[in-house]
C-alpha cells in the first residue's frame, strides 16, 4: 500500500518562484499548494494538513514571520524553511523557537532546489 503524499505549501508573492519550487517538489512526491499572501496561506493551512512549508519573509500584508507564528497555532507539527531575498535575514527568537534556525534560511533564488529538501530534513 502506498503512503499518502506529504502536503507542502509554498508562500511567495513571486509567481515564477512558486512555480519552479512547485514543479520540483511535485517531482519529489509532494502534493503542493501555493499562496501569494499570508492570508491565503493561512486559509490553506486551515483546510489541509500541511506538513511542510517554504516561506518568503517580505510579502504584501502580513509578513512571513507573522504567518509562521499563526500557522504553528493551527498546525503545531508543521516545519518551515525560509526562502527570502533579504540576504541579512536572521530569524527572530520567536521564529527560532519554531525550529527555523540559520540552516533553514535560504537566499532567493536558491540555485539548487535540493537545498529546500535538505533544510527540511535537518
Amino acid at each position: 500500500m502506498s503512503q499518502a503524499p506529504r502536503l507542502f505549501l509554498i508562500l511567495d508573492d513571486e509567481e515564477s518562484i512558486r512555480q519552479s519550487i512547485a514543479a520540483f517538489m511535485e517531482d519529489e512526491g509532494y502534493r503542493v499548494f501555493q499562496a501569494e499572501s499570508s492570508e491565503q496561506a493561512l486559509e490553506i493551512i486551515r483546510k489541509h494538513s500541511i506538513d511542510e512549508a517554504v516561506v518568503d519573509i517580505r510579502l504584501p500584508g502580513q509578513d512571513g514571520n507573522s504567518f509562521m507564528l499563526e500557522a504553528i497555532k493551527i498546525r503545531p507539527k508543521i516545519k518551515f524553511v525560509v526562502h527570502t531575498g533579504s540576504a541579512d535575514y536572521i530569524p527572530p527568537k520567536a521564529i527560532q523557537a519554531l525550529g527555523v534556525t540559520l540552516d533553514k534560511v535560504l537566499i532567493k533564488p536558491a540555485n539548487d532546489l535540493n537545498l529546500i529538501c535538505d533544510a527540511l530534513k535537518k
